[in-house]
């Protein structure tokens, strides 16, 4: 796992919603909309292999790298 020396932003081009069981039932949603990315990670999970860490000012979730257009740098 990476984090990244400074945060990046990137356009998330999906809605996004995600059911976490724990001690009970938790529910999120991350709308389409500009999140920051805050590292990224290796895992076969993901399509191309690599997921982004992202933070929507209110939960910090995984994606496939391939889900966001960067809006920073050189990042794609």
């Amino acid at each position: 796992m990476r984090f990244y020396d400074r945060s990046l932003k990137a356009y998330l081009f999906n809605d996004l919603s995600a059911v976490e069981e724990h001690d009970g039932e938790s529910i999120y949603l991350f709308e389409e909309g500009y999140v920051t990315v805050l590292g990224e990670f290796e895992h076969e999970k993901y399509g191309g292999g690599t997921a982004c860490i992202i933070f929507n000012h209110e939960d910090v979730i995984s994606v496939s790298k391939k889900m966001l257009r960067f809006v920073d740098d050189n990042q794609s």
